[in-house]
């Protein structure tokens, strides 16, 4: 078998939007996605659906898996003929053990290429208001790993507290005390301006500034957190003016669909003003060729109506449909009801328009508004989810014959328990927004049934129906959207 190959890829430090677009082509052919704990949940989400991800993440000392066992598994799935996508914070180079797993599978003959990302060390005082150059105060900066690989320190004090240009020490929360020890014993300007910068570029980031003999007060008085970036020099001055991003902090938004349905929402949130934080609950995995579903294709051209009750229903049939050489021409003759804007939307991007879409994007509503514009004896091809209820079928069955196909299954996905219970426990999320009875359904197996990781966001549901089943599951939506609808929860939010 020939061997895969490995893209070691930066994902930046934090923001979806600090990756590079070759990152992101890396990540849409992966047949395995290798990532690290602060890797932003949107660009996991962009693998393709049938991808292997397995989260390798590493704090200090805990690691879900230990280096050496990293290097292996790369190698292991290369080996396989797979091409595999290790996906690191900041840029693999820079402190990110890259050049190790790159050398061990060089090695042992599978094909490496890097992709640079955007090093933690740049961006996490950018987004402080911090350059770290300035014509009036460094012309070089330095960049230290404060996360020491054994006992032996290694740190030239002397070296250090003589250079002018910037310091900066990353990974080294823990070790702020020895650090600022050791230079003020060189002998370092005690008043030498110093900032700490907690989940840079993240909805969670907090800064703490003071100087050289009392930023650990500073820190402690912040209750600042790991992952945290040092900084040290007179640049640390321009915070004042350049501090753009904590001043506009951007409400977290959790999105809880299906990975592939995530971009659509993720996009509504970032252009009214919202920071998505992605961490799908749900996977919708279409079905194949069924008994029924060959049937219902042979006699297409009969229907007279075809009813959509998500977008999902339409990219599932539409996909279905072109992989059995569906030709086009074949639904001329038939009318579309769908059941929302949303919806019909994605049906125009296959060319047609929908003839009949509700005021409210609720099966009743869809069922009370078709009823009247169906005539008797109409046959009507329904394809929806597995899940859906018979209430649909059974309304417009007073007017016509009925083909209700099950084209997709929506699964509960559980890959990302230990992600979502920490995005709630940190409050980088402010609003929990629902937009279906199942991602209710996902969200409660993910938190095992804990609902104390709720108490300090906001939920929203997107209609009566996900608001129905949120409160059978104890869960009572803090706001509602009037039109059921992803612009409809938008609404809602910025009017909180």
């Amino acid at each position: 078998m020939k061997n895969g190959k490995v893209y070691l890829v930066g994902a930046g430090p934090g923001d979806y939007g600090l990756i590079t677009v070759k990152g992101l082509e890396t990540i849409a052919i992966a047949d395995v996605l290798v990532y690290d704990r602060l890797i932003n949940g949107q660009l996991i989400s962009r693998a393709p659906a049938a991808c292997e991800k397995i989260y390798v993440g590493k704090q200090a000392a805990n690691h879900a898996l230990p280096q050496d066992q990293i290097n292996e598994l790369l190698y292991q799935k290369a080996a396989a003929g797979k091409t595999v996508v290790r996906l690191k914070g900041g840029d693999p180079y820079v402190f990110g053990r890259g050049g190790e797993e790159g050398i061990y599978l060089a090695e042992r003959g599978i094909a490496v290429e890097t992709v640079p990302g955007i090093t933690s060390s740049i961006a996490g005082p950018c987004y402080a208001g911090i350059p770290v150059t300035h014509r009036d105060w460094a012309s070089s900066f330095h960049v230290f790993t404060g996360n020491f690989k054994d006992e032996i320190r290694g740190l030239d004090f002397q070296n250090l507290a003589a250079l002018e240009g910037t310091l900066i020490f990353l990974m080294g929360f823990s070790n702020l005390d020895y650090i600022t020890e050791g230079l003020l014993a060189a002998g370092k300007d005690r008043h030498t301006p110093v900032a700490v910068v907690s989940n840079a570029t993240t909805a969670r980031q907090k800064t703490a500034v003071g100087e050289l003999c009392d930023i650990r007060e500073k820190v402690r008085a912040e209750n600042l957190v790991s992952p945290a970036i040092t900084v040290i020099g007179d640049v640390v001055k321009c915070r004042e003016s350049l501090n753009f991003f904590e001043q506009n902090r951007q409400d977290g938004v959790l999105v809880l669909r299906d990975a592939g349905q995530s971009a659509l929402f993720a996009n509504k949130l970032l252009a009214n003003g919202f920071t998505p934080v992605v961490c799908p609950v749900i996977q919708i995995k279409p079905r194949g060729l069924t008994a029924e579903w060959s049937a219902a294709l042979q006699k297409l051209p009969d229907y007279d109506w075809i009813v959509f009750t998500s977008p999902n229903g339409v990219k599932a049939f539409f996909n279905l449909y072109f992989a059995e050489k569906g030709d086009l021409r074949r639904l001329s003759q038939a009318k579309f009801a769908v059941i929302g804007q949303g919806t019909a939307e994605v049906l125009a991007e296959y060319g047609f328009i929908a003839d009949f879409v509700p005021t409210k994007q609720v099966s009743f509503a869809l069922a009370a508004g078709l009823l009247p514009l169906l005539k008797e004896g109409d046959k009507i091809l329904l394809p929806r989810s597995a899940m859906a209820d018979n209430d649909l079928k059974e309304k417009l069955e007073t007017k016509g014959s009925v083909d209700d196909i099950k084209i997709y299954d929506t699964l509960i996905s559980t890959e990302r328990e230990e992600e979502l219970k920490t995005l709630l426990q940190t409050g980088e999320v402010k609003f929990v927004p629902f937009t279906s009875a199942s991602t209710v359904d996902g969200f409660m197996k993910a938190c095992g049934d804990d609902l104390s990781c709720l108490d300090q966001v906001k939920t929203v549901a997107i209609g009566p129906i996900t608001a129905k089943r949120m409160r059978e599951l104890g869960i009572t939506p803090d706001l509602e959207a009037a039109e059921h609808s992803l612009d409809g929860i938008v609404s809602v939010l910025q009017g909180d």
